[in-house]
């Protein structure tokens, strides 16, 4: 097969270069360009600029146009904050909320930049970028790691390799831990450990009066209970500190499937995932190179010698293309065989826009109680009418440990055999935008009949208070109750926002 320019989210490995960490300036030489002297703004602005530890970035530097692009940057995500804080500690975020709110600027607050809604960027305003706050402190005799807002994922299952230890967070390695955390956190351990949310021991965040505050379950308890899951709704987490698992290697990795027989394997996979074992998660990508393939990365973190019995089905499923099954480092798991790599183009790859910069993304997704077999055909059908680059994607079974945590314990509704699914394109000509994203919104369209469960926040692709109250059932009234108390202006509202009603 010939390589294609195609986009994968989920457990490929990440694009390089979509908002990484960023070394620090040297204090008051942070802006490239100068504020007029007789503008007020710009003057405050020079001297809110000497107080950072991080660094200033304005319209017009060499690095603005980098710093303002999300992961999935599109015509709706195209925007142009007035200027940019990359944040050196918690207390440039701080500062950063005083000056904008004193301004009455908007404030977009930007972890990872994954946001389906592209909420991480704002047109004027402030952008509060937490990029460099990447820190990654290990604690191997308790069982825990502080992990500053800005780290990611991959980075800090690096971190833990060499100790034999994991975090139960997401599958993509890109993902910054701060957004994927607030919303709930699926991902790969989530049948042995449960979701990211329900491994925090606390976190550290900085309400919209500017109080910097960790809560716990004995410290601000309520205000705990509701960032485990209730999103960026009542500050900007700084730093979370996480339980960790005994996790080293497992047993998984990428498989390839002819997508001839697309239908055939989603029905496989929904018998095969209701039997799954705790220890077991399996996430699937539909794409197209020459022809249609089928994708799924197993990972099995129970005992190898139970994992052949386990991963036989999918290795029996035909015709499989490429069995990349193997025994590997947790922190590899999502690496594809080379094989694979060179089947859908070895990497992300765009078509490059004149300048130089990078191409266009855009995905949605929502949540199902199950795959009947009427769903399994509407959404193989979405894959007729899909315009080159295009993914769809399938995942987050709900089984297992997450399912045994009480809805009323946090935010995030788990109900076993829910899963979730997306639809996700990639392009680089700006003329081909409107034809790539009526795509993704036409197959959402078609998958809303069969739609039927609480959309995982993370996947939420509408921000209205109908969607948003849905996807949190009988726990909104909480959360809004908790909103009125930390943030009754709503400040954070580029959100999955919870209204202060």
């Amino acid at each position: 097969m010939r390589a294609s320019r195609v986009r994968r989210r989920g457990f490929l490995a990440a694009a390089a270069g979509l908002g990484g960490s960023v070394a620090l300036g040297a204090l008051g030489c942070l802006a490239r360009r100068s504020v007029p002297a007789g503008d007020h703004l710009g003057a405050k602005l020079a001297r809110f600029r000497g107080c950072l530890a991080g660094t200033l970035i304005l319209p017009g530097d060499h690095d603005y146009e980098g710093a303002r692009r999300l992961a999935s940057f599109n015509p709706r995500s195209d925007k142009r904050p007035s200027f940019i804080v990359r944040c050196g500690n918690a207390s440039d975020v701080a500062r950063s909320l005083e000056f904008a709110r004193s301004s009455h600027l908007e404030i977009a607050v930007r972890g990872g930049g994954h946001d389906v809604l592209g909420g991480s960027v704002c047109e004027g305003g402030v952008l509060i970028d937490l990029a460099p706050l990447g820190s990654i402190r290990i604690s191997p005799e308790r069982g825990v790691a502080l992990v500053q807002s800005g780290a990611r994922v991959g980075a800090v299952n690096e971190a833990l390799q060499g100790h034999g230890l994991s975090a139960a967070l997401g599958c993509h390695p890109g993902v910054g831990v701060a957004g994927l955390t607030l919303g709930g956190g699926l991902g790969w351990l989530l049948g042995r450990f449960g979701a990211a949310c329900d491994n925090l021991v606390a976190v550290e965040i900085v309400t919209a009066e500017g109080r910097q505050l960790r809560a716990s379950e004995t410290e601000n308890a309520e205000l705990f209970w509701g960032l485990r899951g209730g999103g960026g709704n009542f500050g900007i987490a700084t730093a979370f500190e996480y339980r960790l698992h005994p996790v080293g290697k497992v047993v998984g990795g990428c498989l390839a499937y002819s997508g001839a027989r697309t239908r055939d394997f989603l029905r496989f996979y929904r018998d095969y995932m209701a039997q799954a074992p705790d220890e077991l998660t399996v996430e699937v990508v539909m794409l197209s190179s020459d022809e249609p393939v089928v994708l799924a990365v197993a990972c099995y973190s129970g005992d190898a010698a139970s994992a052949v019995r386990v991963l036989a089905p999918l290795r029996m499923f035909g015709p499989l293309l490429v069995n990349g099954i193997r025994e590997v480092p947790y922190a590899r798991l999502a690496d594809p065989p080379p094989e694979i790599a060179r089947m859908v183009g070895g990497g992300v790859a765009h078509e490059v826009e004149d300048g130089g910069q990078r191409g266009f993304n855009y995905w949605r997704g929502a949540s199902l109680s199950t795959w009947t077999d009427s769903a399994i055909d509407a959404f193989v059908t979405c894959a007729a009418t899909a315009p080159p680059g295009w993914s769809m994607g399938v995942g987050h079974y709900m089984h297992g440990a997450v399912c045994r945590v009480g809805d009323r314990d946090t935010p995030l509704l788990r109900r076993v055999g829910h899963s979730s699914y997306h639809f996700n394109v990639s392009w680089g000509a700006t003329e081909r935008s409107a034809g790539a994203m009526a795509w993704v919104d036409r197959s959402l369209a078609r998958m809303a009949p069969f739609s039927d469960a609480p959309t995982y926040v993370n996947y939420l692709s509408s921000d209205t208070a109908q969607a948003v109250a849905a996807a949190y059932g009988e726990g909104y009234g909480r959360l809004v109750a908790l909103k009125r108390q930390f943030d009754p202006d709503n400040v954070f509202h580029r959100n999955r926002n919870i209204r202060p009603e």
